[in-house]
Parts: structure tokens; C-alpha cells; sequence
């Protein structure tokens, strides 16, 4: 874990310094969808701004508390506590740390909701917006080793979450329970390249409320199969292979991450991105093209025959259980984004970005319209939309 280094610090006392960033990002969608990462037909500022601030304590040179704590605008995001850890550091190679942390899952894990650490607004929604679960508590144990031709940073840690999932960018209405949650990830640069490889797992153990009286009625008519298709109990997977190429005048970063679960109603989905830019002076250039595919959805087929029967008995249970499976994400999506970005400040920056997303395959997931309204008719119609936004980064 690499805590984002920020541009000021308040010195409250000899011991306690004061940090934080805030973001103010305005957007406006222009889509066939109801919606797209929060973002609809409406110009808006609610969706992805925050002010956050990080006190860290120190007690000796070895032993510190840091926190992070944030106050997003938009009410559906949750604001509090992000980060709270006592950390130990015996010498300048190791670092041992308790309490809650971001799970160390991607690139810009650390980072994310700290805009002015990197160059897009919204980061590729493919990758970064596909995680079930971000924080988690427990321990880590990280090594830093930095020499003249090579650095090498290792972290580990074990912990459990608790708390809401994603699933597309999208907020899954249950309370997961993530046990014997753990991971490794390992970065090495030498000159201008870096490359970073991450993995970790965990056992979910999430009872989702609104399909229980469906399992229970699937288990009285004697589908036990379909009714142990809907459990949310099983181990989940993420990989992670970042490459990174920088010479401080143009840059050049992909990222893959490939998430496995036990779970029928979470099939597998891999993303990546692919992002290019060129700075001058106090402005950068980028370009990103990323993409995400889900892996199909695997339904029993025990109540296929009595599906769209009228008058059947099982008609309407059979319907109920397909319906489930139409609404899980299996589709793909692919967008072009070209941004800029003005450092006119030592610690604040301007952006502007315009999005193009597109469905090559229907369902995606990322779109509002495929959940807010149930199941919708036209299944196999392909998505697309402009995302247009703007925002201001600050970090003190």
C-alpha cells in the first residue's frame, strides 16, 4: 500500500500532520440508457465530487495512526471512514499495518478517489469500476527495497470485509460477508518502466434477502439445482498485470484484471485498458481505449420447459428464475476516451474529458436502464453513449 503523497501538509504539532484533496467533476450523458455510472441526460456535479482529509499521528519514528476520511456530494456513495491503520515501520525496508485499508487491487487502488494523482477523471469504468469489494480489514506487511538499477515493492495482507458490493460500477443492494480475505501484490521498476502484478481471494458468504423466498419456493417444488444457482456462498478470485512506461514527456500504461467467483449469478469478466499521452509544460494530452467482456450466464435448465407456458403451474416460478439470470451482466463494453489536463497550480489542476462507450455485445452491465427498470424488452439491443465531463483537483 503507497499512500498518495500530497502536494501540503498542515503541521498541526510535532506529531500530528494534516493532508487531504477534494474534486469537483460536472458531467453530462448523451445515451439511448437511463443512465451510465450515475450520469444522465442532465448536466450534474452530485455524482463523483468529494472533499476528503487524512490525519496521521506519529508517536516514534517507527509507530503512526493514519486515517482518510471523505464526504462525498452524492448521497448513494458512502462517505466516512475510507482508511483508519496503525502502522509500524522497524527500518526503511519494512512496513507493518493494522486496521482498515484498500485492498491493494489495482494500479491506482490507493489513489482512486485522489483525481489529481492521475490524469483521467473517471478512470477506465472496465477495470476500475468492477471490483466487488474495495477495502477491507485486517493486517498487511509491505517490503521496499530501492537500488540503483531496480526498485521492488511487496505487500501481503489478511483481513475480512463487510459492507455493500458492486457489480459493473453498479450497487448490489445486499450486505456482503467476505471471510479469510487475502492477497499479494508486487511492483517492479527499473528506469522508466514498471511493471505490477497483484492477486487475491476470498470466501463470500452473502445471503441476498429478495431471492430467498424464490429459492424457498424453487426447494419445495423439488429444483434444488436452481435453487442452489442462486446462493451467494463461494470463493472469488482477481488478477491483476499492470505495464507502465514514462519518461516524465509522454506515457504509456495498460492495465488487465480478470475477476473468478463460485457464484452462477457472478460469472466471470475480464477488462483492460490501454492509455497513451504526451505532456507539454503544464498540460497533458491523453488518449484511453479500454473494454470489458462478462463470460456467459449459466442458468439451470430444469425449468426451461414450463417458461412462457400461460396457465401452467410452474409458469409463473419458472419466469421468476430466468428473469434473475436475463438481469446479470454478460455482454461487453468497449470506449474511447481523449482527455486534457492543465496543472496551473502546484497542487490543483483542470480537466475535460469526452467518452465514447459502446455494447459489442447487449447487457454490458454499465448501463442504468438494464436494472432500474426490471427486464427489459430488448434484450439484444446494443448500448451507446457520450460522456462528457469536466473537473478541478486539489490536494493540500
Amino acid at each position: 500500500m503507497v499512500t498518495p503523497v500530497f502536494a501540503t501538509a498542515v503541521e498541526i504539532s510535532d506529531q500530528l500532520d494534516v493532508s487531504g484533496f477534494a474534486r469537483i467533476i460536472g458531467g453530462y450523458l448523451d445515451s439511448d440508457a437511463d443512465s451510465l455510472n450515475g450520469y444522465e441526460d442532465e448536466l450534474t456535479f452530485r455524482e463523483q465530487s468529494l472533499v476528503a482529509i487524512q490525519p496521521s499521528y506519529t508517536f516514534s519514528d517507527q509507530l503512526s495512526v493514519t486515517g482518510q476520511f471523505l464526504a462525498h456530494s452524492n448521497p448513494e456513495r458512502e462517505s466516512g471512514t475510507e482508511w483508519l491503520y496503525v502502522s509500524y515501520q522497524p527500518n526503511s525496508h519494512w512496513q507493518f499495518r493494522a486496521g482498515k485499508m484498500r485492498i491493494p487491487r489495482y494500479a491506482y487502488s490507493d489513489s482512486i478517489d485522489v483525481g489529481y494523482s492521475y490524469h483521467w477523471i473517471t478512470p477506465p469504468l472496465q477495470v476500475y469500476n468492477n471490483y466487488l469489494v474495495p477495502t477491507f480489514n485486517g493486517v498487511s506487511a509491505n517490503y521496499n527495497y530501492a537500488g540503483e538499477d531496480f526498485a521492488l515493492y511487496l505487500e501481503g495482507f489478511y483481513g475480512y470485509f463487510n459492507g455493500e458490493i458492486f457489480q459493473a460500477g453498479n450497487r448490489v443492494d445486499v450486505k456482503a460477508d467476505v471471510e479469510d480475505l487475502r492477497g499479494i501484490a508486487a511492483t517492479l521498476s527499473s528506469h522508466n518502466i514498471s511493471l505490477r502484478l497483484s492477486y487475491n481471494t476470498g470466501t463470500n458468504k452473502t445471503d441476498v434477502p429478495q431471492l430467498v423466498p424464490l429459492q424457498n419456493a424453487l426447494e419445495l417444488t423439488g429444483f434444488n439445482n436452481s435453487a442452489h444457482s442462486l446462493d451467494g456462498d463461494g470463493r472469488a478470485h482477481f488478477y491483476e498485470i499492470a505495464l507502465s512506461y514514462d519518461n516524465f514527456d509522454h506515457f504509456i500504461k495498460a492495465e488487465w484484471t480478470r475477476a473468478e467467483t463460485e457464484l452462477d449469478l457472478a460469472p466471470s469478466v475480464e477488462g483492460y485498458y490501454l492509455t497513451a499521452g504526451h505532456l507539454m509544460n503544464d498540460w497533458t494530452l491523453h488518449f484511453t481505449y479500454a473494454a470489458s467482456a462478462y463470460a456467459n450466464v449459466k442458468a439451470q435448465q430444469e425449468l426451461q420447459p414450463f417458461r412462457n407456458q400461460p396457465g401452467h403451474p410452474l409458469a409463473e416460478l419458472s419466469n421468476g428464475y430466468y428473469q434473475i439470470f436475463d438481469s446479470v451482466p454478460n455482454g461487453s463494453l468497449d470506449s474511447y476516451t481523449l482527455g486534457a489536463r492543465w496543472d496551473f497550480r502546484l497542487n490543483m489542476a483542470l480537466k475535460a474529458e469526452a467518452s465514447y462507450l459502446h455494447e459489442t455485445q447487449p447487457r454490458s452491465g454499465f448501463f442504468g436502464t438494464r436494472f432500474t427498470t426490471g427486464v427489459p424488452e430488448d434484450l439484444d439491443k446494443k448500448l451507446n453513449a457520450t460522456l462528457l465531463q469536466v473537473g478541478w483537483e486539489w490536494v493540500f
